[in-house]
């Protein structure tokens, strides 16, 4: 028996190859963005942590201050003295809380830019993934 012409079809479908990627170089780029986004993280929970901190040690200094404002005006004799002492809370308090702010984003602005340096050194163009083909099949 001869072979048909669908026959020399499959097994000429089958004499191409496929190609299959530098699997070498693909787990080289997998370890090198792993990298990266360890050390990413690891600053970013740093910042998280310094951040944190900084709040913290605010609030309770903020929550010491409310306490005392309370022996203030149990002190307070008159409405004038009464005024004067949620005057001076008040105020202390805008300024305290503004202060607070610019320090909370000069630790987070610090942290971008050592991420954003981080990211323009490693911003090289990575090498092409270069794709084999299978002569053996």
């Amino acid at each position: 028996m001869t072979m048909t012409s669908t026959g020399d079809k499959a097994s000429n479908t089958s004499s191409q190859t496929v190609p299959f990627p530098d699997l070498a170089r693909v787990n080289e780029m997998n370890g090198n963005m792993l990298s990266d986004a360890t050390k990413f993280n690891t600053k970013v929970g740093a910042t998280m942590q310094q951040l944190s901190k900084e709040w913290f040690g605010f609030v309770g200094k903020r929550l010491h201050e409310d306490i005392e404002l309370f022996h203030a005006i149990h002190a307070c004799r008159s409405l004038p003295d009464l005024q004067q002492v949620y005057t001076l809370f008040w105020q202390d308090a805008f300024v305290q809380y503004g202060e607070q702010m610019k320090r909370m984003m000069h630790i987070a602005q610090g942290a971008a830019e050592e991420v954003a340096a981080v990211a323009e050194e490693r911003r090289d163009p990575p090498a092409p993934v270069t794709m084999t083909t299978d002569k053996a099949a």
